[in-house]
């Protein structure tokens, strides 16, 4: 799961503080939703969209600070080729397919009644309401799976290893970060997010490759489509 190699201190600065700081910064456009109207989608999905860019770009940069470092994908927990992680994705995609299905379904009579209406439109707006939201959302949920526990979990608590420090005491400090990535949102909810990145520490150092914090990952983010079925009761 580790490298040899110690990784610099200015390497895991720049990942675990640059990241969240830059994510808090894109945050800063739910204050300010005019600022995505040039893309001609609403707002959520527009900001999804981007957010799916930049955990895409976080992914690529953690891969060049690897590299610099003279370490590989399998120093942190995941070891997976191209091709076998063409069908991890694969199976992720197949799966929040058929949910999105299943909710399209559940839904399909809700647009003819205004009381269902009203009620999709007062759950949250981190809520996807609409059949292309959703899609992207499940876009975003697939990058942001990946992309967290690579970082918080593989890249930050190995990397934290590496440099001497107890991997329970790394579990802890690996999840701030985590929660900082989520934005504004954190602050409302940094009990959620830290909590969850110790659960996910855990899982990791227990297990010593990710795949299964990335599978469960997913279907935590895979949960939230589940939130429109609340209007059928």
């Amino acid at each position: 799961m580790q490298s040899q190699k110690e990784m610099p201190a200015s390497k895991l600065a720049l990942v675990l503080v640059g990241f969240p700081v830059v994510s808090t910064l894109l945050s800063l456009l739910l204050l300010e939703r005019s600022l995505l109207s040039w893309t001609g989608l609403e707002f959520f999905p527009a900001f999804w969209l981007l957010i799916t860019g930049w955990y895409a770009l976080q992914i690529a940069l953690l891969g060049r600070v690897l590299k610099s470092a003279g370490w590989r994908w399998s120093d942190i927990g995941y070891g997976l080729d191209r091709r076998k992680t063409a069908w991890f994705v694969g199976g992720y995609l197949l799966f929040a397919a058929a949910l999105v299905g299943f909710v399209e379904f559940a839904l399909a009579g809700a647009a003819s009644d205004p009381e269902k209406l009203k009620a999709l439109s007062d759950l949250s707006n981190l809520t996807p309401k609409t059949t292309a939201a959703r899609v992207v959302f499940v876009c975003m949920g697939l990058a942001a799976g990946l992309c967290e526990e690579l970082v918080y979990r593989g890249f930050a608590i190995a990397g934290l290893k590496s440099r001497g420090l107890n991997q329970w005491f790394a579990i802890p400090l690996a999840a701030i970060p985590f929660v900082f990535q989520h934005g504004l949102k954190s602050l409302d909810q940094f009990w959620w997010f830290f909590t969850w990145g110790l659960v996910f520490g855990v899982i990791y150092v227990l297990a010593k490759k990710l795949y299964a914090n990335i599978v469960i990952h997913w279907l935590v983010i895979l949960s939230a489509l589940l939130a429109v079925l609340q209007t059928l009761r």
